[in-house]
């Protein structure tokens, strides 16, 4: 009787032991959170200006920038269920994802407005990539435009406004100031060479060398 009891023992210590559950935790991939109508309104607000760079970047037509815009939000919406991410914040994260919404809408435009477009998709593509890659300078560089431009004299601020935003030509601004087309090119020369020496200041104060 002791020798059967032992050898049960012998047998159950030789037995394989079932190993304990462990809580699985993979470390390599953080959960996904996703965002609600609410945060998608607050997010499109916030980041509006980088997208609309971002546009403007691939797109040389100024006036098709809205409607490029209103696509992109569109599709965004629509599509709202599809956007995750996984850092703390959604807002870097979800800059990347419009801007790659806004890849496709600038290129289904331009195939429609084609030929007036002069850009290919190739062209985009690398300007894309190249926005993804330097957003944060090309972030800077904009405000630095947009603080030059406001420490221009008041005459020089106007005709950079009328020449950019309201796109008067070289010879209506001539006609605006009273001067000659020559003369105007040349006060345009000297403004751009101004604020692209207030920009480079600017940045190198910052640290963008």
């Amino acid at each position: 009787m002791q020798a059967e009891q032992a050898n049960g023992a012998v047998r159950s210590a030789q037995r394989p032991q079932p190993r304990p559950e462990l809580a699985l935790c993979d470390a390599g991939h953080s959960a996904e959170s996703s965002i609600s109508e609410e945060d998608f309104v607050a997010l499109t607000v916030r980041h509006e200006r980088r997208v609309r760079l971002f546009i403007a970047t691939l797109h040389p037509e100024r006036g098709d920038i809205d409607e490029i815009v209103q696509d992109t939000w569109l599709v965004a919406w629509k599509k709202i269920g599809h956007f995750h991410y996984s850092g703390e914040e959604p807002d870097e994260e979800f800059v990347r994802w419009l801007c790659t919404i806004a890849r496709y809408e600038v290129m289904k435009y331009r195939r429609k407005s084609a030929p007036r477009i002069i850009l290919d998709e190739q062209v985009i593509e690398s300007l894309a990539s190249l926005q993804f890659d330097e957003a944060d300078y090309f972030d800077a560089r904009h405000d630095a435009l947009s603080t030059c431009i406001e420490h221009l004299r008041p005459r020089d601020k106007e005709i950079i406004r009328r020449r950019y935003e309201e796109n008067l030509s070289v010879q209506e601004l001539a006609n605006w100031i009273g001067r000659s087309a020559d003369a105007v090119y040349k006060s345009l020369n000297r403004i751009r060479t101004s604020l692209l020496a207030c920009i480079e200041r600017t940045l190198n104060r910052e640290g963008y060398n």
